[in-house]
């Protein structure tokens, strides 16, 4: 016979039900379209059962844009570690993983997280904690000979980060496929920071992605 989950992991398992309805709800309608009842609706759990996990829409707001972070640092963790990488693989990788997370998202999402105090404080320190990480990322790459030595790595992350703003904000990725995107703006940016060598390497990689 199977056994049953105990009541610590059906709640746990219900937590985590939640919180990828919650968050495919906020992104699809934004924050504010979206109620805690409509979350227990879709899930079919009482009222009572969703505020004794979650006690209200910001604690559960907050939980979705940290497993958000989880994820994407997970899955680029998983891709530098599945082999031998370099930044140019790097680079690509995470320009395109940051395309597929933009497709689909509503802009008044991103708009709305900035009502919550406290979740601007964390993306603040999740952007302050990427910027340095880049910089790191950016010195590594000019060792290995990828990217320039003469460029302002402070400066092009800055850019880079106002960027892909400027591609939310102005839903450019419902005008334009998100590839057709990655190509034409984000793709000649990295290749203006290059070297020949990795000019070479990274045109390599881009006709291999075409085929």
């Amino acid at each position: 016979m199977y056994k049953s989950n105990t009541p610590t992991e059906y709640r746990q398992e219900l937590r985590q039900r939640i919180l990828k309805t919650a968050s495919i709800e906020f992104k699809a309608k934004g924050v504010k379209a979206v109620k805690m009842d409509d979350i227990a609706n879709i899930l079919s759990i009482s009222k009572r059962t969703m505020y004794e996990i979650y006690k209200n829409k910001e604690q559960l707001l907050m939980e979705a844009v940290k497993e958000d972070h989880r994820n994407f640092e997970s899955q680029m963790q998983a891709y530098v570690n599945s082999g031998k990488r370099h930044v140019i693989d790097i680079i690509l990788e995470f320009y395109q993983l940051k395309m597929q997370s933009l497709s689909g998202v509503n802009p008044i999402y991103y708009t709305e997280l900035h009502r919550y105090s406290d979740i601007t404080k964390l993306i603040e320190q999740k952007h302050h904690q990427h910027r340095q990480n880049a910089l790191l990322f950016f010195k590594q790459g000019v060792e290995e000979g990828y990217f320039r030595p003469d460029a302002n790595y402070e400066i092009l992350s800055k850019v880079s980060d106002g960027t892909l703003n400027y591609i939310m904000e102005n839903q450019l990725y419902k005008q334009y496929d998100p590839q057709d995107i990655f190509c034409n703006v984000i793709m000649l940016f990295l290749r203006g920071m290059c070297t020949l060598k990795g000019i070479s390497e990274f045109d390599r990689q881009m006709t291999e992605k075409d085929k």
